[in-house]
């Protein structure tokens, strides 16, 4: 039986997302691990830095200790693990990632020929990325996945994901359904100005897309977690975090479930962003000051609510 197997499941899992997106997010994210802030993480399996980011966290952080982790399924950016010829409508013609959320939910929508095409690509994208960082830490460990930008619960990424755990026969212990309570951040007035717009669309879109796809997870006898990250995605500092706790608090309690509270607590260095680094716009999100201020929240809740 595995460490994580012998754990009891907490009401509270403290996550980190994007470990091997750059080094020094990394090392960010291992100092979390080392001092007790952290209970699971997201690893990316695609960037340039994936060997030495798994052989640091290998290295600094025994076996005893090591955070859950799941797979950060990434179709966002970076090159693909497949050969670019077998998944032509995902990739340029570099073999770095072209697609974007919103084509993969037209895509999702396209039904026929293009849509069955780009299903089976992603679905052979993803075995290499969940075989990757299976190989590369403990393949005795249950499979764990969630995604970059939470794309595995656009329809098409979705049923492609379905497709490669049939094919793969892994032995999955857990997906993320992002789907977030909208009731805390209605109630909390004095945010309403920092909610960012985008991802209050991408919440509620994503809410919808989690409804379709928790059914097949539910069949599949997998746990169903709550989450909490996704209206302040980037900018989970403690202000915001404080003043919704006690709603967040109320509400695992009527559910009955364990809370994923999502966090980004490490940024990149400008010298790291090469050209895997292919949308400006998650550049812009991977050096943001933001990242440091999550990391700083991590911290205040591990300390000040005691969840470990």
């Amino acid at each position: 039986m595995s460490v994580r197997q012998r754990e009891k499941r907490r009401r509270i899992d403290v996550h980190a997302d994007d470990y091997a997106l750059s080094i020094h997010v990394s090392q960010e994210i291992i100092q979390c691990i080392k001092d007790g802030k952290i209970d699971s993480i997201s690893v990316m399996p695609n960037m340039s830095c994936f060997e030495q980011a798994l052989d640091m966290l290998k290295k600094e952080i025994p076996f005893e200790k090591m955070p859950k982790y799941s797979v950060h399924l990434n179709l966002m950016e970076g090159h693909c693990l497949s050969d670019p010829t077998d998944v032509p409508d995902l990739v340029d013609d570099r073999g770095y990632f072209k697609v974007s959320w919103g084509s993969l939910v037209i895509d999702s929508f396209c039904y026929g020929r293009k849509r069955n095409a780009v299903r089976e690509q992603i679905k052979i994208e993803m075995r290499r990325q969940i075989e990757r960082v299976e190989s590369a830490l403990h393949p005795e460990w249950p499979v764990r996945i969630d995604s970059h930008q939470h794309t595995h619960m656009i329809p098409v990424v979705f049923d492609a994901l379905m497709d490669a755990v049939r094919e793969g026969n892994y032995k999955l212990e857990y997906i993320r359904v992002p789907e977030e309570p909208q009731w805390p951040f209605a109630k909390a007035v004095s945010l309403w100005t920092t909610y960012s717009p985008i991802n209050a669309v991408k919440n509620v879109v994503l809410n919808a897309f989690a409804k379709r796809n928790r059914r097949v997870i539910r069949a599949m006898g997998l746990p169903y977690d709550l989450l909490w990250g996704l209206m302040f995605s980037g900018k989970m500092d403690r202000p915001r975090v404080e003043k919704l706790w006690p709603d967040m608090m109320r509400y695992i309690e009527r559910r009955d479930r364990t809370l994923e509270i999502l966090f980004h607590p490490g940024r990149a260095l400008p010298e790291e962003i090469g050209e895997e680094y292919v949308k400006d716009g998650f550049v812009r999100f991977h050096l943001s000051e933001g990242r440091d201020i999550e990391k700083e929240a991590v911290y205040w809740i591990t300390e000040e609510h005691g969840v470990h």
